[in-house]
């Protein structure tokens, strides 16, 4: 397989799109490096369904909004690795908020989640993804391409992610390393059912598939993208067709 023998890195690895991405290299048989804060029993469970072993699974607890947690893990990660193949940030999410229900705690922390933590992912493992040309994956949002229902705070700091992802494909893109996005539409997930039931309706009658898309599609994107080798600084658009952009 493609993925065999090549490492693999998922920040925010323990959330819904973060494990289907993990899921999805482990059939590739790749080694899995999972980067979680919470929720490590979603990781785990993997190794007890026998669906990896801990050789082709790694797991980790990263604190990504933390400068100095995140510097620290990479530096170690240097003297195990060979190189890095593919970085994926996955890490995100907000609650859904109107303009005048922000807070700017909430504002802060959504930031430091969606962009931030992206940010400090992909300038400590620099080192690592130049050894072999590796690339490295954002997961935005069509919200930053859009606005969007969950608000303004989500959609400014996803909107974000794409001009981070285009400023690194033309930073690096030297070295070999492409960087690319993926912009899902609404996703099968908590953070999706926490919408006001008529506004997920109407999203959905105004969706071309008439559905809501789930996590292993985006996962499916992320395989096909992560093995391309001449895209670099664009946006994938994976939302079942709510905008034709």
């Amino acid at each position: 397989m493609q993925w065999k023998d090549k490492y693999i890195l998922v920040a925010g690895a323990s959330g819904v799109l973060g494990q289907a991405i993990v899921e999805a290299f482990l059939q590739e048989e790749a080694t899995v490096i999972a980067l979680y804060f919470r929720h490590p029993d979603r990781l785990y469970s993997l190794l007890h369904a026998d669906k990896a072993d801990e050789r082709q699974l790694q797991i980790v607890q990263v604190d990504l909004t933390d400068a100095h947690a995140v510097h620290s893990f990479f530096e170690q990660l240097e003297q195990t690795l060979p190189a890095l193949d593919v970085l994926i940030n996955a890490a995100g999410g907000a609650r859904p908020l109107r303009l005048e229900e922000v807070t700017l705690d909430e504002w802060n922390a959504c930031l430091q989640m969606n962009l931030t933590a992206p940010f400090l992912c992909a300038q400590s493992a620099l080192p690592l993804l130049q050894q072999r040309g590796g690339n490295i994956i954002n997961i935005a949002s069509v919200a930053g391409l859009t606005g969007g229902a969950f608000g303004p705070h989500y959609a400014t700091v996803k909107a974000g992610v794409i001009g981070l992802t285009r400023n690194l494909a033309r930073e690096i893109g030297s070295y070999g390393i492409r960087v690319n996005t993926i912009a899902p539409g609404p996703v099968a997930s908590p953070m999706t059912e926490a919408l006001p039931p008529p506004l997920l309706e109407k999203i959905v009658a105004e969706t071309a598939l008439h559905r809501i898309l789930q996590p292993a599609e985006i996962a499916e994107t992320v395989i096909w993208l992560a093995g391309t080798t001449a895209m670099t600084g664009q946006t994938v658009v994976v939302d079942g067709g709510r905008y034709f952009l």
